[in-house]
């Protein structure tokens, strides 16, 4: 009879060699007899996930390094389950705990490094970067981390350093696919459009069958103008498993004038499996819009199902919201608003167009109407942002806007905008798009460096895609910028009285803006309330008068406050149906004293254009406290932000 060790032995040959099945009946022979084996519980654990029973793996690790504390292998991969599962904090912790034990095995500052590279934030991404970083020095041969942390590198903005991982990581391996692609990618990035191309044709003669590298040339392409190229790898994409570039080839072909194909590529968005069909809708909406066809819209979206989703109504929301764009397309706001009062979404495009729709309703109530200029000079050099109508919210677009506009001031360019919120509430006066221009994917490296440092040759005619925004605010822009955000007179009825009744209660209106909801949702960086508690009793007794202003969209931490008696727009204001968000920032943005939310650009972008606030304040979430920021950056004796 074989002893436990030998049996033990033989499973581990029979899992080296792929047969589970056999090495999984001898782990659990021996549990029978040794339940308390580490070794059997752990590979028995490793086998149920990948069988995809994460939860049954979690619970056999967990037995084994209960077993045995120091067990660094087990540990591991306890991460690698509880990652399986999503259960992102806990895989984090065990591979934490595993390198503590071992700090010299490089695979487990791998896997932590690549679970925080698809986490987001600065903090993930500086771990990311840290723990990649640490892997490339054990094993500095493997192109696969030089790729992983070029990878990191591109998602910090850190576009130089991504650049040379990714060459460091195909001069380990020419043939390295999955790298020319991604420094394509960076390059695209860098503005160096001729070396991504040749940088994709590389990443294409070693895959030709790679979806994702067609889609990606196919951009490059786009933006170069050469359109029947672009739609071609658009294409090869979808015939490669990426029915999502379904929706590119349709924007390739609409600017073209190839208007059938374009409604034919969406139609089949819209059907196979894989599409994009947020995006889809919104496009075929568009279309239609264009075309008048807005009967023909309403029939389609009201009675569209997707064959793909369970139920089939799962897109009810986005087509709600288009049906209710070709009510604003006619003026029939109220009808518009009163539809959407039946959508619960996150979603961009459904933020826009309700907004869109209570700014009018408001305005139709006053009997008036927000009329936009042409372009007085279609043939002048012009650049536009079609995504500040489809992509993020207030102020995401808002921050993109400011780039834009600063690009085009720079170069003497006339600026065209889509209809969007900012231009409905701020006091802006840009005319409407006049014609289709070449699209600039991924630009705000490009435009900002353009901006910073201004270039002989600037791009022009074409539609800067998500620029996201600035990446510095230095102090030279701030009046400029400033005045561009003012609100339009006609909204004072309903900014205006909150900030009265608030000043009217005391002399110092401190605002705290406190985010939730789809932070929470998303894993953003939560700002703890106990942070601005400890803060407020700091310096509450020696201010004038203060009153404090709460700015949430969870209710249930107002109480946290009560020591301050705290305020909430509920207490000052008038409703303002859809539209509280901008009551709340306008308070924000004429505080004496603000304090805003972890990566939150709502109340960030108050703070910049608040030009009354003595004091500002964001949380230090790696110290659990809040300090004391600038929102401009002071200028050096060069006249440039550090």
């Amino acid at each position: 009879m074989a002893t436990v060790a030998e049996a033990l032995q033989l499973a581990v040959d029979h899992h080296r060699a792929g047969r589970l099945t056999e090495a999984g009946d001898l782990y659990r022979r021996i549990l029978a007899v040794d339940g308390r084996n580490p070794q059997a519980l752990h590979l028995l654990g490793v086998i149920e996930r990948h069988r995809g029973n994460g939860e049954g793996a979690i619970t056999l690790i967990g037995q084994a390094v209960a077993i045995m504390p120091d067990f660094a292998e087990a540990r591991a991969n306890l991460g690698n389950a509880y990652r399986s599962v999503g259960r992102i904090d806990e895989a984090a912790a065990a591979y934490r705990t595993a390198i503590a034990i071992n700090p010299g095995v490089a695979g487990s500052y791998y896997s932590l490094g690549v679970l925080l590279c698809g986490q987001g934030g600065p903090r993930s991404q500086a771990q990311a970067m840290a723990a990649l970083a640490r892997t490339v020095l054990l094993t500095p041969g493997d192109p696969d981390v030089h790729h992983d942390l070029a990878i990191a590198r591109k998602q910090a903005v850190r576009l130089d350093e991504a650049a040379a991982g990714q060459r460091r990581a195909l001069a380990l391996r020419p043939d390295f696919a999955a790298a020319w692609m991604t420094l394509g990618n960076v390059l695209t990035e860098l503005g160096e459009r001729d070396h991504a191309l040749a940088a994709y044709r590389r990443s294409l003669r070693v895959q030709w069958a790679s979806a994702d590298a067609h889609y990606n040339f196919g951009n490059v392409l786009y933006t170069t103008g050469q359109l029947i190229e672009a739609a071609t790898h658009y294409r090869h994409a979808v015939e490669y498993g990426l029915t999502s570039a379904l929706v590119r080839e349709a924007a390739a072909f609409a600017d073209l004038g190839r208007d059938a194909d374009a409604e034919a590529s969406l139609r089949a968005a819209l059907t196979v499996p894989g599409g994009d069909v947020p995006t889809a809708i919104d496009m075929l909406v568009a279309l239609f819009i264009r075309q008048k066809r807005l009967d023909e819209a309403r029939q389609f979206f009201a009675s569209f199902r997707h064959p793909h989703s369970t139920p089939p109504t799962a897109y009810g929301a986005e087509c709600l919201t288009a049906i209710a764009e070709t009510y604003l397309e006619e003026g029939r706001n109220a009808e518009a608003l009163t539809l959407l009062g039946r959508v619960n979404s996150h979603a961009s495009r459904y933020f826009t167009v309700r907004s869109i729709a209570a700014l009018r309703h408001t305005l139709d109530g006053m009997s008036l109407t927000l009329k936009r200029p042409s372009n007085p000079a279609p043939g002048r050099p012009r650049v536009g942002s079609s995504s500040l109508a489809t992509h993020g919210r207030f102020a995401h677009n808002v921050f993109e806007y400011m780039l834009v506009r600063l690009y085009a001031e720079t170069y003497g360019l006339t600026l065209e905008t889509p209809d969007w919120v900012g231009g409905h509430y701020f006091d802006l006066n840009d005319p409407t798009p006049s014609a289709p221009l070449r699209p600039l994917f991924f630009p705000r490296r490009i435009i900002n460096d353009l901006v910073e440092q201004p270039s002989e040759a600037p791009l022009v005619d074409c539609d800067i895609l998500s620029p996201l925004g600035p990446y510095r605010y230095p102090e030279r822009h701030r009046a400029r910028i400033q005045s561009w955000f003012r609100p339009r007179p006609v909204w004072a009825p309903w900014i205006t009285p909150p900030l009265e009744r608030l000043r009217a209660l005391g002399n110092t209106v401190v605002a705290l803006h406190i985010r939730r909801g789809d932070f929470v949702l998303f894993r953003y960086t939560i700002t703890e309330t106990a942070w601005y508690v400890a803060w407020l009793q700091t310096i509450w007794s020696g201010l004038d008068r203060p009153v404090l202003y709460i700015a949430s969209d969870d209710p249930a931490i107002v109480q946290d406050f009560a020591a301050f008696n705290p305020v909430t727009l509920a207490d000052v204001a008038e409703p303002w149906s859809g539209l509280e968000y901008l009551q709340d920032f306008h308070v924000l943005a004429n505080a004496d004293i603000l304090g805003v939310s972890a990566q939150s650009g709502f109340s960030r972008l108050a703070a910049l254009l608040n030009t009354r606030a003595h004091l500002f304040v964001e949380p230090d979430a790696e110290a659990g406290r809040v300090q004391p920021y600038s929102p401009w950056m002071p200028e050096t004796a060069s006249g440039q932000a550090p």
